[in-house]
């Protein structure tokens, strides 16, 4: 940052004859702007909103109009730019706008998104092969031409030269192969940490207690197009267990209540009803809101718990409010779900052991990604094979599409990350405003941005995240996954209104009961719904451009 800052002033600070000087004052209280006002702030998005509606922050919106300098929102991924718009006025319907289309408070500085680490001494003693290949880059006739696109498979022939074999939980020879570059879907997430619990059901010789740490479960709401909110036209809906069918757009374009979808579009929630109706053809039926939390309850819920439902657990995630480094690091768990910001940690008491990977995804295969040896329970499901026979077929482990658009069957790629903005205050030194907005808008542009990826963020460019240019600075580690988890990350829960108290009404028992296995999803609903609507009712920000 002090290199960043030092630079600015011998470039634009010596054309414009202003001397910028940073301090290192970290978490500022709101107080700070209203007395010892700083010129320039940086915010982060779980305070962002509640202090806008405050008017603590200069509208930026004519400055970026008139005077962008080497800024542009263009080739910045859409929720960096809308985290930080919202209007300074109520409408006239009461409703105040943010996101798409409203008032540029802020502008965005690098993101710190959700992915996960894993343990590379873990994976070893489970002979799994890690591979780096992006899935654009398996097709061919290189090195990873018999390699299928999936985040965790198993090969019944070596997949290639240099693959080593291992047993699996079935008891087979196969060769194990992750791809640090691709999502899994749910079957193989789920089917990996149970390879990583050490339980006499699932894996008595497993190097790690759990196989995940997972405290979130954006990536797989997301994914469908589900939310803990739903806007149904009038006002937000609490959908966090809602039922109905999200639907995947096939078609080339779609046009559902004057809107246009494109293939791979996921249709949003008030026009899920129109999807249902629309042609033949046109959409893919994806998993409910409902179906995700579920898949994701049943992770941490044990064995003998609730289940979601009533039935078993998972038992392959450990139940933890704050999934720390040192889980993984004390081998209590193989994978963790964390923001970029556990690299500290981890650079302290595992250096060299861990690398990072992309989060779940929604993705359909060829044959499906399962079956079972007896009962259909969880016990007795193991991911099936590429290369070997199911019901006199073999499975090749081919992602499905379509047959008529050829659109592939996956979903949104998308986890939450901490955005951060530069803002102006708005009781700062009038006389230094345009002062100020040279510095933000250079900050916020590649120039700037150069020096945000040192700190390890991802920088706002989408250029500059996916460049090899970002890549080098994790010196052998996966930045990749970093830098691909941000383009299509969202803020969470917590920065979606004027601050988190909505959230935090029924969080605790989601956290505490739901996922623990104590109570089931419809106990959950019955508990906190009301509760939730009630709290919903009270907002009047409409989040303009989500899902």
């Amino acid at each position: 940052m002090q290199n960043m800052i030092d630079d600015y002033n011998k470039g634009q600070g010596v054309e414009d004859g202003v001397y910028v000087d940073g301090d290192n004052r970290q978490n500022i209280e709101r107080t700070a702007l209203y007395v010892d006002t700083p010129d320039v702030l940086t915010v982060t998005d779980e305070n962002f909103k509640s202090w806008a509606i405050e008017g603590l922050f200069t509208d930026l919106s004519d400055y970026y109009a008139n005077d962008p300098g080497d800024y542009t929102e263009e080739g910045i991924p859409e929720a960096y730019t809308q985290t930080f718009r919202i209007d300074k006025e109520v409408g006239e319907n009461g409703i105040r706008m943010a996101g798409e289309g409203a008032d540029l408070q802020g502008v965005p500085f690098g993101a710190d998104p959700m992915a996960y680490y894993y343990s590379l001494p873990a994976f070893e003693d489970q002979g799994i092969n890690i591979i780096s290949v992006a899935e654009e880059d398996l097709n061919g006739t290189g090195t990873y031409a018999k390699v299928q696109p999936h985040g965790y498979a198993e090969y019944k022939e070596s997949p290639f030269e240099g693959a080593v074999s291992s047993t699996n939980l079935a008891g087979d020879t196969v060769y194990k192969v992750f791809n640090n570059r691709i999502p899994m879907n749910w079957e193989e997430f789920r089917y990996l940490s149970k390879m990583f619990t050490r339980s006499s059901a699932y894996n008595p010789d497993s190097p790690t207690t759990y196989g995940s740490g997972t405290h979130w479960w954006f990536a797989y709401a997301w994914s469908v197009g589900g939310d803990c909110i739903a806007w149904n036209g009038e006002n937000y809906d609490f959908s966090v267990a809602d039922e109905g069918a999200n639907y995947l757009v096939l078609s080339d374009t779609l046009e559902l209540n004057d809107k246009t979808y494109y293939a791979r579009d996921i249709v949003s929630y008030q026009d899920r009803a129109a999807a249902a109706e629309a042609p033949a053809g046109s959409v893919h039926e994806l998993p409910s809101t409902y179906d995700a939390l579920y898949e994701f309850v049943r992770l941490s819920s044990p064995v003998g718990g609730n289940g979601g439902r009533g039935e078993n657990g998972y038992g392959i995630g450990l139940f933890s409010n704050d999934n720390a480094a040192g889980s993984l690091v004390n081998g209590d768990i193989a994978l963790l779900a964390s923001s970029e910001s556990a690299i500290t940690s981890l650079e302290t008491s595992y250096r060299g052991k861990y690398d990072i990977a992309p989060a779940q995804q929604w993705r359909e295969y060829e044959g499906g990604s399962v079956y079972y040896d007896g009962a259909e329970t969880f016990e007795n499901e193991y991911l099936k094979v590429i290369g070997e026979t199911y019901d006199n077929e073999v499975y090749t482990g081919e992602l499905a599409a379509d047959e008529a658009t050829g659109t592939p069957l996956v979903g949104r790629t998308s986890a939450f990350a901490g955005f951060m903005s530069l803002v102006i205050p708005a009781r700062s030194d009038a006389s230094l405003k345009d002062a100020a907005w040279k510095f933000i808008r250079w900050a916020a542009s590649e120039e700037g941005q150069r020096y945000v990826m040192q700190m390890s963020d991802v920088p706002n460019q989408t250029s500059l995240a996916m460049s090899d240019d970002y890549y080098e600075i994790g010196g052998g580690k996966n930045y990749w996954a970093l830098a691909f988890q941000a383009q299509g990350a969202e803020i969470g829960d917590w920065a979606y209104f004027e601050d988190g108290e909505w959230v935090n009404n029924w969080s605790g028992s989601f956290n505490g009961q739901l996922r623990a296995g104590y109570t089931k999803i419809a106990q959950f609903i019955a508990n906190e719904g009301a509760e939730a609507d009630r709290a919903i009712s009270e907002v009047n920000i409409f989040l303009n451009g989500r899902f």
